[in-house]
């Protein structure tokens, strides 16, 4: 009796759902598909801030400025032919041209996809004013990227742009999507991962014609972080106007603690441009250039150094006892290894040390080169940090190049040329300049960085300790005093600037047959206000000199404006 009362209750129980399934379903089922057709959920973005970058005084090198972009969520487009034409002439474009941004934009049926970006205030009231005809249309406001330093800050600072397809698979996993602003070179790269703002949203459901009927929730977005770097804009100002488009890098850096104080490449670009759809004819430009104006020579630019080598040359020289200060060759202004004869330009007679780095005398340095041997040069150059990245916080470093110990074939001929920076010898700028730093400290290798604030810790990395007898440091600094300080030094024009102290060394790089030399100078200044170490490097720039006067003129700009 009791289970036959249990049974009829569960039949009960499955003819009430099934009566109430088919009510729901058949009956009324045409009202609530309506209605989940009519109203649906939608998450509107809201951006974050790109963190600002700043230079060490707190001049803006990269800012934001708001924007108005014109968006629709694709799965709420009806009238898609209307739609690109009426912001065709919204914005005053081809209608061909909106339509291919959309379809390149396109991700998903919920994603809003962009239209037309940095619209004017009265283009955004016009596409406000219009929505209600164009399901899904709205105008989103946005932060777009500037760079009041332009051209001589670009390699620097770096800039933004959309993701391609292949960085959008790279940084998924990061949490950005492809709508997303991402930092390329500089540091807008090197520190995307803090610079960038973490976007909000708000939750709200829509109609059928993509109107906002409630608003569900909101989440706040939050700025990015901004970062206060080592370098002074005037001194950037000053090196780019130095350089005066030529190709070349000029590198300084505070020998105590590593500050960047400059770091510029020649020729520069427009960041900014690549965030004006005006300027995509200056983009392909620089793309297309032959004279790479998008490579940062001071840091992926790896060159020989020439004579600049004789640096650590002299030192291995000397430490390793192959020489004294006081030892003498004949240097003629040829050099003879078997058939070979090798000419230069000048003749200066029997040379010591002192003398034959004042007047970089090849003919000296080959008879140290072939006293030592290739591995024993390299070793002392690793010393110096050649050879291996400098460790500064930009991206696409280049390591230069030393010759190993395993080169398949070596000769003499190799071994003269590795004495005097040729060959297989490459170097970047920043390398050298921090050469002439860890010179300056007596043997204490700086480490080369750009961020002064805005790290969770600031910078604390250890630099870099070797050692020599003080007899060899003072032999060697005599003769890069001299370089400027004797008549007949390859930068006696140093010597003229009134209030610094300078030493250094030039270096002329032969580059092939048909092709002008690099200009090289290494230098370290001294003034009542501070010490610096630096590089300034010419790519085909000819003779040493014209890096030389290049030196000369951005060292007096310097003084002017009392940086130095």
């Amino acid at each position: 009796m009791r289970l036959n009362v249990i049974r009829n209750i569960i039949i009960c129980l499955m003819l009430f759902i099934a009566v109430d399934l088919f009510y729901l379903q058949v009956i009324r089922g045409g009202y609530f598909a309506h209605l989940s057709e009519s109203n649906s959920i939608r998450v509107v973005p809201i951006e974050g801030a790109r963190g600002r970058v700043y230079d060490r005084n707190g001049v803006i090198l990269a800012d934001n400025v708001k924007a108005y972009h014109a968006v629709v969520v694709p799965q709420d487009m009806r009238d898609k032919r209307a739609l690109f034409a009426f912001m065709a002439d919204v914005v005053g474009v081809d209608e061909k041209a909106i339509e291919k941004r959309f379809y390149k934009n396109k991700t998903t049926p919920f994603t809003p996809v962009s239209l037309a970006e940095s619209l004017t205030r009265s283009q955004a009231i016009r596409v406000e004013e219009n929505a209600f005809r164009f399901p899904g249309l709205m105008v989103l406001e946005k932060y777009s990227r500037r760079y009041p330093g332009a051209e001589y800050s670009a390699h620097l600072v770096g800039y933004v742009g959309k993701a391609d397809p292949f960085k959008v698979k790279e940084i998924a996993e990061y949490g950005y999507t492809a709508e997303e602003f991402v930092g390329y070179s500089g540091i807008e790269q090197y520190y995307d991962d803090l610079l960038r703002g973490n976007p909000g949203g708000r939750q709200i459901e829509v109609n059928s014609r993509g109107q906002q009927t409630q608003l569900l929730s909101v989440r706040e977005p939050s700025d990015g972080r901004s970062l206060m770097l080592t370098v002074d804009e005037d001194m950037q100002q000053a090196a780019y106007q130095a350089l005066a488009g030529r190709r070349g890098a000029v590198v300084v850096l505070d020998p105590s603690n590593g500050e960047v104080l400059t770091l510029v490449s020649s020729p520069g670009y427009d960041p900014n441009a690549f965030l004006d759809h005006d300027q995509r004819d200056r983009v392909a430009e620089y793309l297309q250039s032959t004279l790479s104006p998008l490579l940062n020579r001071a840091v992926s630019g790896a060159f020989p150094p020439g004579s600049v080598f004789k640096i650590p040359v002299a030192m291995a020289g000397l430490e390793e006892k192959k020489i004294v200060p006081a030892t003498t060759f004949d240097c003629p202004g040829f050099f003879q290894m078997g058939d070979r004869t090798y000419k230069f330009p000048h003749s200066w007679g029997t040379q010591d040390l002192t003398m034959a780095l004042a007047h970089s005398a090849n003919e000296y340095f080959f008879n140290i080169g072939l006293l030592l041997g290739s591995p024993v040069m390299a070793k002392y150059a690793r010393y110096f940090g050649l050879g291996e990245r400098t460790g500064i916080d930009l991206p696409y470093e280049s390591k230069g190049n030393l010759p190993g110990l395993n080169m398949p074939r070596w000769y003499k001929g190799d071994t003269v040329n590795m004495a005097i920076g040729q060959g297989y010898v490459q170097a970047t700028p920043i390398q050298v300049a921090r050469l002439m730093a860890g010179f300056e400290n007596g043997g204490i290798l700086p480490w080369p960085h750009l961020v002064l604030s805005g790290l969770d810790e600031p910078f604390k990395r250890q630099p870099v300790h070797f050692s020599f007898r003080k007899d060899v440091w003072d032999a060697v600094h005599a003769g890069l005093d001299q370089v400027v300080a004797l008549d007949t030094g390859t930068a006696h024009a140093l010597a003229a600037i009134p209030g610094t102290v300078t030493y250094g060394k030039t270096g002329t790089a032969q580059t092939g047959p048909g092709k002008e030399d690099h200009a090289w100078f290494a230098g370290v200044t001294r003034t009542d206000k501070r010490v610096i170490a630096y590089c300034v490097f010419l790519e085909h720039g000819g003779s040493s000199a014209n890096a030389v006067l290049l030196t000369k003129e951005f060292l007096t700009s310097l003084i002017e404006q009392g940086k130095i």
